[in-house]
């Protein structure tokens, strides 16, 4: 196996002019910072430009699912344009030069990636997971008394946090052996859940909500599904439905709200 250096090398030899590029995007972010470049852009913190990030990464995402390569390829230039802005923001502080960043993440992926690069061996993702795992809990120091779910940052969106606390207790072996106990799992907080609605207790209903979903959640996660893509992908096909049922019904002149549940149910049948 080549040295991570001369992966690196290699990859300058090979360039297709992206260094040009990135070098003429940061002699425009150093204009627009400076004393007579744009006040918006001067006033930027690291914090900021963090947060516009994850907006683009979610605009990037929404282009990817329209199936429109032009406006993938946009909203990826937008993501690497705050990503070298953020980059630009940490040399102003003394932070590292980029190349070493990115030489850094390039070895970490190769020494992560044995079963690839070191002669090592791994059957199908759940092995090559586990190693990745392994290999990352090795590098990180322990912190004496540090509670493993204190890295799971709080600012997640709810979904993506319970998936990754999911994930960083069955790092630890707090895991179910398969997806059948999830399932089940299910199947008892939904009769949790029916016995809370009788009780009348708005508390207690919003917490067992709260486990069906929470569950729900490591139930895509044993079964390798994204959470967030597959609730956003339900989310796209009720929306479709609905308007091809909306069509229809303007189509028939029957006001939407003179209809019975039962006949937005037959409408509801059609648009499928």
């Amino acid at each position: 196996m080549l040295p991570v250096s001369t992966w690196y090398i290699l990859a300058g030899m090979n360039d297709d002019g992206t260094g040009r590029n990135i070098e003429a995007l940061r002699s425009t972010l150093r204009i627009l910072r400076g004393d007579n470049g744009c006040p918006w852009d001067r006033e930027r913190s690291i914090e900021e430009i963090i947060s516009y990030l994850i907006d683009e990464a979610y605009e990037l995402l929404h282009a990817e699912r329209s199936g429109s390569p032009e406006d993938l390829e946009e909203e990826l230039g937008d993501v690497f344009f705050l990503v070298i802005f953020i980059h630009e923001l940490m040399l102003e502080k003394g932070g590292a030069a980029l190349s070493g960043i990115i030489e850094r993440a390039h070895a970490k992926i190769i020494r992560r990636h044995p079963h690839v690069f070191a002669g090592e061996s791994a059957a199908d993702s759940v092995e090559s997971t586990a190693s990745w795992d392994r290999i990352k809990k090795n590098e990180k120091s322990p912190e004496q008394g540090k509670p493993l779910l204190d890295s799971v940052p709080s600012g997640l969106p709810p979904v993506r946090r319970a998936f990754t606390i999911q994930k960083k207790a069955a790092s630890a072996g707090f895991d179910w052996p398969d997806h059948g106990g999830v399932i089940d799992k299910i199947h008892e907080e939904t009769a949790e859940l029916r016995a809370a609605v009788r009780s009348g207790d708005r508390n207690a209903v919003k917490d067992e909500v709260g486990d069906i979903l929470f569950t729900a959640v490591n139930l895509a996660r044993i079964l390798d599904i994204d959470p967030e893509s597959a609730l956003e992908g339900t989310s796209e096909k009720f929306t479709r439905r609905f308007r091809t049922m909306e069509n229809r019904i303007r189509e028939s002149g029957t006001p939407f709200e003179s209809l019975s549940i039962e006949q937005l149910e037959s409408y509801w049948q059609d648009s499928k």
